[in-house]
């Protein structure tokens, strides 16, 4: 409860304030945690969104269960915030790439390690590279450690979720127009880097747990 109320403090808000609340997690054992502070909080409506949600989403599987909580939600988002097929790139922990039609046919997803993920796995594993702060690559071919890195990390997953797009599309030919949304924590720059990316939506996941709170 307290972190709760330092939360809605910081954004001068009164925890009174607050009727109803959207949960999206992919940590199994904090999912309880947050729905005990909120409840709590004195927050009654809490939803814990997942694949059976009901959404409007459809899916694939008959046992849409193993989608995770985050995907559900940027799906949605897209869905209901631009209307029309679009492939939504998420750049956190790890990076996922899903396609959802326009009429919220969920067609599937990809899941890789994240950009940071695999740049601080590198760090602690090659013993002659070390921790960079990550930024935009001047340069293709670097002629020193650090740019030669920013090229790789950044350059790198660009141009694998470039080929990864085109892919989609090509397979999916028959959903022309395909919209591709970036959202996530470095999204801006791998975006700089992107030849297939048409918008950063930064707030994609936050839009989608407000538009659920607002179905409540």
């Amino acid at each position: 409860g307290v972190i709760i109320n330092s939360f809605f403090s910081n954004l001068n808000l009164e925890i009174q304030q607050i009727d109803r609340a959207a949960i999206s997690s992919v940590v199994p054992v904090l999912t309880g945690v947050f729905e005990k502070m909120f409840t709590e909080a004195g927050i009654e409506k809490i939803t814990l969104v997942s694949a059976y949600t009901p959404l409007g989403l459809r899916f694939p599987m008959s046992d849409p269960g193993f989608v995770g909580a985050d995907l559900v939600v940027n799906a949605f988002a897209a869905k209901e915030k631009y209307q029309q097929n679009c492939i939504v790139c998420d750049f956190g922990t790890a990076t996922t790439m899903q396609l959802v039609g326009k009429d919220g046919f969920f067609y599937g997803t990809v899941i890789m390690p994240g950009v940071m993920i695999s740049a601080t796995r590198l760090f602690d594993k090659a013993a002659l590279l070390t921790n960079i702060d990550l930024k935009a690559p001047t340069t293709l071919l670097g002629t020193n450690t650090q740019d030669s890195l920013l090229s790789g990390i950044i350059r790198g997953n660009a141009f694998m979720i470039d080929g990864f797009i085109r892919k989609i599309k090509e397979e999916h030919s028959n959903l022309k127009p395909i919209k591709v949304i970036a959202t996530g924590g470095i999204s801006q720059l791998i975006c700089q880097q992107s030849e297939e990316i048409d918008e950063i939506d930064e707030n994609l996941t936050l839009t989608g747990l407000n538009r659920i709170c607002e179905r409540e």
